[in-house]
C-alpha cells in the first residue's frame, strides 16, 4: 500500500487516453480471436456482455503496465540507462501480460488452453509496441525540457554578462581613462600610447566576449593585465598585482571579466596611496581553485555593491558547476574560484 500510495496518480486526460486505448485494443481482439474460432464476427447485442468484459480486462492491465512503468522510471531512468531501462520495461511488461491474461483468461473467461495462448501472444506484440512508443515518448519530452532549460540557462548568462558588460563600459569608466589619457599627453606621450593601447584591447575584450558564456584563463588573465596596466598609470604605481598561475590551468575556463570585477572592486573598497599601497594576488591552489585575494587599507565605501558583484560571479558559476565560490573576509580579502575544465562544463559555447 505504501508503495502504491508513492506513485503518482494519473490525471482525468491520462485516465480518457487509456479508455479510449484500452477499448480499442480490446475489442480489435476480442474480435480477431472470436472471428479465427467461430468464421463470423460476434453481434454486438448477443455478445454485449463479452464486449464489456474484453474492455474492462484491457483497461485493468493498461491500468497495472502504467503503473509497472511508473515504478521503473523511478527506479531505472531513462537518461542515464535508456537501453537497461527500455528491456527491463520490455521484459517486465511482457511477464505482466503473461500472467494477466493467463490467469484472466482461464478464470474470468475461461476460455480454452489455444485462445489463451492467443491473448498471450497478441498483448504481448501489443506490450513490445507500447514501450518502444513509451521510450520514444520520454525522448521527445526529455530533449525538448533541455532545449528549453538551455535557453533559458543562455538568456539568463546573457543577462548576467550584460550587468558586467554595463560597469565595464560605463560612461563614468571611460571619462575616467580618456580624463588619464588626456594628462599623460603633457607628460609622457609614450606612456599615453601604452595606455590607449591598452584601454583598446579592454573594450576590444569586453564587447567580444559579451555574448560568450566562458573563455580561457589565458583570455581571461591577457584582458586583466591590460586592465591593470590601466589602473597602475592611474593610481602612480602604488597598486600592485601578482600573477602566479601555473601553465597547466591555462587552457581551463572561466567566466569573462570575472578576475577584473574582483580586482576592480578591490580597487574600489580600498584606499591607495604611497601610505597605503594595495596588493592584489592572483594564483592557485591545488589546482582545483583559483585564489584572488587583496590586501586592506583604509575603506573608501560601503561594501553592499561588492556583494552584487559576488553574488553576479556565484550565479555566473552556478550555470557550470555545483562547486561554491568560497569567499573570505579577514586580515585580507579573498574569493576562491573553481576551475572549470573544458570536459565538465555545459556547452561552453566559446566560439
Amino acid at each position: 500500500m505504501r508503495l502504491l500510495a508513492r506513485i503518482q496518480p494519473l490525471t482525468l486526460k491520462r485516465y480518457l487516453l487509456l479508455l479510449a486505448a484500452s477499448a480499442t485494443v480490446g475489442i480489435l481482439f476480442y474480435l480477431f480471436i472470436y472471428y479465427g474460432g467461430h468464421g463470423h464476427l460476434p453481434g454486438l447485442r448477443q455478445r454485449a456482455g463479452e464486449y464489456l468484459s474484453a474492455v474492462a480486462s484491457t483497461a485493468l492491465f493498461g491500468w497495472l503496465l502504467l503503473l509497472l512503468d511508473g515504478l521503473l522510471d523511478k527506479a531505472i531512468h531513462w537518461r542515464t540507462n535508456f537501453l537497461l531501462r527500455f528491456i527491463s520495461g520490455l521484459g517486465a511488461g511482457m511477464t505482466l501480460a503473461v500472467l494477466f491474461f493467463t490467469l484472466a483468461g482461464k478464470y474470468w473467461f475461461q476460455s480454452t488452453t489455444e485462445v489463451i495462448l492467443k491473448l498471450n501472444m497478441l498483448f504481448t506484440i501489443a506490450v513490445f509496441i507500447y514501450e518502444i512508443f513509451y521510450g520514444l515518448f520520454y525522448s521527445y519530452r526529455y530533449y525538448a525540457v533541455i532545449q528549453a532549460e538551455q535557453l533559458q540557462s543562455d538568456r539568463w548568462q546573457l543577462e548576467l554578462q550584460f550587468e558586467s558588460l554595463k560597469s565595464q563600459i560605463s560612461p563614468h569608466y571611460l571619462f575616467n581613462c580618456l580624463n588619464t589619457v588626456s594628462a599623460l599627453l603633457y607628460k609622457d606621450s609614450r606612456i599615453a600610447e601604452e595606455f590607449v593601447r591598452r584601454m583598446a584591447d579592454t573594450f576590444r575584450y569586453v564587447l567580444g566576449n559579451q555574448k560568450h558564456r566562458l573563455v580561457t584563463l589565458r583570455e581571461e588573465l591577457e584582458f586583466v593585465k591590460s586592465y591593470y596596466f590601466l589602473l597602475q598609470v592611474r593610481y602612480e604605481y602604488h597598486l600592485q598585482m601578482e600573477v602566479n598561475v601555473p601553465a597547466s590551468l591555462m587552457d581551463t575556463l572561466i567566466p569573462p571579466m570575472t578576475l577584473q570585477l574582483l580586482v576592480e572592486n578591490a580597487v574600489k573598497h580600498n584606499a591607495i596611496s604611497k601610505e597605503q599601497p594595495l596588493l592584489v594576488y592572483i594564483g592557485a591552489q591545488d589546482n582545483t581553485h583559483l585564489t584572488v585575494y587583496n590586501t586592506k587599507t583604509q575603506t573608501l565605501r560601503p561594501t553592499n555593491s561588492f556583494r552584487v558583484g559576488l553574488e553576479n560571479i556565484h550565479k555566473r558559476y552556478g550555470l557550470f558547476t555545483s562547486e561554491p565560490v568560497r569567499v573570505t573576509d579577514g586580515e585580507r580579502f579573498q574569493v576562491q574560484l573553481p576551475v572549470l575544465h573544458p570536459a565538465s562544463t555545459l556547452a561552453p559555447n566559446m566560439a
